[in-house]
């Protein structure tokens, strides 16, 4: 009972490493705790029960001692466990610079991965992972081994949530925003990934894998499948074809049009007409997207129509994308 394996399943996520040793901290905190209450109740039950406390002594009000102790040594370690569980929190949203970024979309009742730097998608439903598996291929969310991976979710209808227990992985996909967890696989294998929140009457069936395979499996499958499928909406086609040229030049020191200028725009600070900033991450270029008048950029007018209705997920992922390419791309978190 006292050991992470009762709990847990095995963790192959190198950056949850000390999820697991904060959990039984706070365990041997909260049983000792609990045993050293119990024991003084259990004392003072004893020898103040009925019939038995003859002291006629004035009772004590205070112990600045005892008060000081049960203040501050509760104090010293719910301050330990914040620490902690920031650092591993940390370690788990800001991604590494080098991560290989996946995309994971979640729908009624199916998951959708795309992988930007290979141009494939992979869908997880019960059927295509059926079939996967007939054709010896790996299901779900495949990942190679030893290697950062940065993923930003997403949702087209409903709260959904990325559950991963071998990786100590939980992160919710949000319509109308993005969201950003990461980890290293350690160890080849199938895990369980599940969503945790209620979605809908097929909820329970929401279940797919996480597959961690060989760097070299990895780039063979992603070929594989490069050749046999279309792969993501091209965002380039997508922001000419709903006419975002027409107002926003994209090149290099391109002048300003009707709105603002796109390249760089990626990870500056824009000033906006409210006299307030802020930062250009994802979120930001989506919502400019689907509500332009939310926040409109200093020196610009609120004419933009909104695209809301216009654009599907995935022509609006495509185009931020887009956009996100035409400049700085640290790496970082959204």
């Amino acid at each position: 009972m006292f050991k992470n394996e009762f709990w847990f399943p095995e963790s192959v996520n190198s950056m949850a490493s000390g999820i697991d040793d904060l959990f039984m901290f706070i365990l041997w905190v909260s049983v000792i705790s609990m045993g050293l209450i119990l024991g003084v109740m259990a004392w003072f039950a004893y020898k103040y029960r009925a019939g038995n406390y003859t002291n006629t002594e004035p009772f004590t009000t205070h112990h600045f001692k005892l008060e000081l102790a049960w203040t501050v040594i509760p104090t010293i370690i719910l301050m330990i466990i914040w620490y902690w569980g920031t650092v591993d929190y940390v370690a788990m949203s800001v991604p590494k610079k080098d991560s290989m970024e996946i995309r994971v979309t979640g729908q009624k009742w199916f998951w959708t991965f795309d992988y930007p730097d290979h141009g494939v998608r992979l869908r997880a439903t019960p059927e295509t992972d059926e079939q996967r598996r007939l054709d010896n291929q790996p299901v779900g969310l495949v990942v190679p081994i030893d290697t950062p991976v940065k993923l930003v979710g997403s949702s087209v209808d409903v709260l959904h949530s990325v559950y991963i227990p071998a990786f100590r992985l939980k992160k919710d996909v949000v319509p109308e925003r993005y969201t950003v967890t990461a980890f290293i696989a350690t160890e080849e294998g199938e895990y369980d990934l599940f969503c945790t929140e209620y979605c809908g009457t097929k909820h329970s069936g929401m279940i797919t894998k996480a597959t961690v395979v060989s760097k070299e499996a990895f780039e063979k499958l992603m070929e594989a499948e490069k050749q046999k499928q279309s792969g993501p909406v091209d965002g380039a086609t997508v922001f000419a074809s709903s006419g975002c040229a027409g107002c926003h030049t994209v090149a290099p020191g391109g002048a300003s049009g009707v709105g603002p200028a796109l390249h760089g725009l990626y990870g500056r600070q824009e000033n906006l007409n409210d006299g307030s900033s802020v930062l250009a991450d994802e979120n930001y270029i989506r919502e400019s997207i689907m509500k332009p008048l939310a926040k409109v950029v200093q020196g610009y007018s609120p004419v933009m129509p909104s695209y809301s209705g216009q654009l599907s997920e995935d022509e609006l992922n495509a185009v931020v994308l887009y956009i996100r390419g035409l400049g700085r791309d640290d790496g970082g978190a959204l």
